[in-house]
């Protein structure tokens, strides 16, 4: 366990450096880490409201347009006019899948610090454990959610039979970081989702305390504070308003004391 720690600590510092020497800025942050793979943003000193916090170039975002220019399965695939329940989310999926496997990619860094295991997450568990959810509509989103994963899994198959070298397993666990930790934004007055690397450890709460967005002028993904934070407060994004049936399907967690209605959402 201390190997993988200290494996996890050397991952961090090679992806901080990697960002700041691509033009990221976040000189208010740092990481924190809780457990092997759960960690958080906290501020290093006081910071005011109105505050850029977090700048990320588009150099080092990944957006579904990569993935369905870079990549030749990309290509192919949405030349064709597949039937996806959710096309953007494949195209980064296709760029990662495509990519991880190359020891010097550029977005290396990036891939070694995304979370080995998915196990908080439904779709993840097995007949036993979803079991505990007995009565519960909830088991049927799980299957329902589970099924589309397969569906468009096997459509890229059908169109692209060269995508079948990765396994279902390993789509379903690029499927679920995308899924998880994309944002939508608009570039050039393009909608693209994307995902964006730091941006994408910051933790939910809600009432939110900073806000995101691309901006043009500075060609990079930026947040800002919206209420001023307190030195080692850690650093919080809004998911938006769910119930917590919405927050455990898609992102693995449950809000103990939910300001949201918990019910049909």
């Amino acid at each position: 366990d201390d190997v993988d720690i200290q494996e996890g600590v050397d991952a961090f510092k090679v992806f901080e450096e990697w960002l700041t020497r691509n033009g990221a800025e976040f000189p208010e942050l740092c990481l924190k880490s809780y457990s092997n793979d759960v960690r958080g943003v906290h501020a290093k000193r006081a910071i005011d409201t109105y505050v850029c916090i977090l700048s990320i170039p588009e150099k080092c975002l990944i957006t579904d347009h990569m993935g369905r220019t870079e990549t030749a399965i990309g290509r192919k695939l949405f030349s064709a006019s597949p039937s996806l329940s959710t096309p953007n989310l494949i195209a980064v999926i296709l760029y990662i899948l495509t990519t991880r496997a190359d020891p010097n990619h550029f977005f290396q860094p990036y891939y070694k610090i995304l979370p080995r295991t998915y196990s908080n997450f439904p779709i993840f568990w097995n007949e036993e454990k979803l079991s505990w959810l007995t009565g519960s509509p909830l088991i049927g989103d799980i299957r329902e959610r589970k099924r589309n994963m397969r569906a468009d899994y096997d459509e890229v198959c059908r169109i692209c039979p060269e995508f079948k070298k990765y396994s279902f397993d390993e789509f379903l666990e690029v499927r679920t970081a995308v899924g998880s930790r994309n944002f939508g934004i608009v570039i050039g007055g393009e909608k693209r989702t994307a995902m964006v690397p730091y941006a994408d450890m910051l933790n939910h709460f809600r009432p939110r305390e900073t806000s995101w967005t691309f901006e043009n002028s500075r060609n990079a993904f930026t947040i800002t504070s919206i209420t001023p934070l307190q030195i080692g407060q850690q650093v919080m994004d809004s998911y938006g308003k769910k119930c917590n049936s919405k927050f455990f399907l898609h992102y693995g967690f449950a809000v103990e004391s939910n300001r949201e209605e918990d019910g049909k959402c």
